[in-house]
């Protein structure tokens, strides 16, 4: 018997938000190298384009593969036991090699009408550049697959740590091949480190599993029932999955009609909107769906329904004075993380109207895939897919409209109103399929939420604007906006307890847990 460490949600939680920070400290390091070697430039806007075909192709399959895997091999190791699972795993890893590497070899040979499908605005050169660079990262493809394939297996026994590190690794490549080899080697540079960063993911999950799990293995049967479920389930999330890269591809196309630098700027604009999503909000999607998908297992529909409750709860505690925060210092962030070396005002202008924008949906971006998770842990991922179209065809509207008359931001704000959107009809559409969430308590506590953020965000901006009267540099920058942050932060803090919101007391009692266990050491 495997005997893997198993992780509560609250400690999972802790952990992958623990590791994801320290990811994300490096993610923007490594945004960082990119902007300050190659600023908002064609090259970077070649880049950016470039990773949309094996990104979505990535995500699309090592996403899904990762989604579908976990239900799958906990339901074949509930059933028919331990042995009987592995065997379905290594069939499905087994097979899963086979496509992928058909998947690549197609996807090679479209690479060109592909980019100039996606970016119509391009001039040649810059064409001839984004298929160049796509062309060299299209092989990591594969290696994505395999990566989604580990990570479910670790999941699916509640280990979350050696897939959270992966990133610190796929961040710490990238940055070194840009500052070693980014003046001399641009494209190169950037393909390179991409595919290294993601091979290193992929050797250490598999030296991990390989250590402790003795029944990793090779075994080809395409006839194989765990194949033919997969596969079902695959399709709708695949579907479903890639309404968000069509979503990216729209934006692509709209944006390579404006002006050089705009498509990077979109890009580092959303690099820093994710960074509360990706640290907190994905955390608790990732640690929350393995028990999810256990409790859909043994029937327990209302503990479900109460652990969603409190953690969309929890989330919006986070996220809503995160976007706050994000829409009123929006140009000082953008201005330190990034405004040196090639990366000019100019820049720090464009990409900081986009965050603006971007940020008003952030409430809705980020629990999405909460409720999302909740369908699939049901094998329901028909809805999620209905829903991501209805997404998709919005935005298109949203973009041609918005796009005319606000450029750059236009495309952030259609993002945000879609995205909200999508998220009230999947909690119409997920109320419908397993009763009351207590909607109305959700509701009450948003509305609560959003208030202290808003008295929150006034009290930031005014103290911004007495504390940059004057013109900061470097270190004093630094740690004028960090005070500024802690200031708003406590002031957020105090609210909320004030208001009495049910989120405030979750976050008091890990508090007090956390001191007791400093206490004891």
């Amino acid at each position: 018997m495997i005997n893997l460490h198993k992780q509560s949600i609250l400690q999972a939680t802790f952990l992958l938000t623990l590791v994801t920070l320290i990811s994300k400290v490096l993610g923007f390091v490594r945004e960082m190298s990119i902007a300050s070697v190659f600023g908002a430039k064609t090259i970077t806007d070649a880049y950016v384009v470039a990773q949309v075909l094996p990104a979505t192709l990535a995500g699309l399959v090592g996403g899904a593969l990762t989604t579908v895997f976990i239900p799958v091999f906990l339901e074949q190791k509930e059933k028919y036991g331990e042995k009987q699972a592995w065997e379905a795993a290594n069939t499905i890893i087994s097979v899963s090699i086979v496509y992928l590497f058909i998947a690549t070899v197609f996807a090679l040979i479209f690479t060109y009408p592909f980019i100039t499908l996606i970016a119509p605005g391009f001039s040649q050169e810059r064409r001839d550049l984004t298929v160049l660079i796509t062309r060299m990262m299209l092989p990591g493809l594969v290696v994505y697959g395999l990566l989604g394939l580990f990570t479910g297996l670790l999941q699916s026994y509640k280990h979350f740590f050696i897939p959270a590190i992966g990133g610190l690794l796929f961040n710490i490549f990238i940055i070194g091949f840009v500052l070693l080899f980014g003046k001399r080697f641009p494209a190169g540079s950037l393909a390179l480190g991409n595919l290294m960063g993601i091979l290193s993911q992929v050797v250490i999950a598999f030296w991990y599993l390989k250590k402790r799990m003795s029944h990793l293995g090779w075994h080809i049967d395409f006839k194989h029932p765990a194949i033919k479920q997969t596969l079902y389930l695959m399709i709708p999330i695949l579907i479903g999955t890639s309404a968000g890269y069509l979503n990216l591809i729209v934006d692509r196309i709209f944006a390579s009609g404006l002006p050089e630098g705009s498509i990077s700027a979109l890009n580092f604009a959303a690099r820093v909107r994710d960074l509360p999503i990706s640290l907190f909000a994905s955390s608790i999607a990732t640690a929350v769906y393995p028990t999810t998908s256990e409790l859909v297992a043994n029937n327990e529909i209302d503990k479900i329904k109460n652990i969603l409750n409190k953690i969309l709860n929890f989330t919006w505690l986070i996220i809503i004075p995160a976007s706050v925060g994000l829409i009123v210092l929006d140009q000082n962030i953008i201005r330190l993380l990034f405004e040196r070396g090639a990366f000019d005002a100019r820049a720090t202008y464009l990409t900081a109207g986009a965050l603006k924008f971007y940020s008003l949906g952030l409430f809705a971006i980020a629990a999405s895939p909460i409720v999302a998770r909740t369908f699939y842990s049901f094998q329901d991922t028909v809805t999620p897919v209905v829903v991501s179209f209805i997404s998709i065809g919005m935005n298109i509207i949203f973009n041609a409209i918005l796009v005319k008359v606000m450029a750059l931001e236009g495309l952030a704000l259609a993002t945000s109103i879609s995205g909200s959107i999508s998220f009230i009809l999947l909690i119409y559409l997920l109320r419908r399929k397993v009763g009351s969430i207590r909607g109305k308590v959700l509701i009450v506590d948003f509305l609560k939420i959003t208030i202290s953020s808003m008295i929150m965000g006034v009290f930031v901006w005014f103290l911004k604007n007495w504390l940059y009267r004057y013109r900061l540099d470097g270190i004093y920058e630094l740690l004028t906006l960090g005070f500024i942050i802690i200031a708003g932060c406590l002031v957020y803090i105090f609210l909320i307890f004030l208001l009495k919101i049910e989120g405030g007391k979750q976050l008091e009692e890990i508090i007090r847990r956390r001191i007791k266990v400093l206490k004891r050491r």
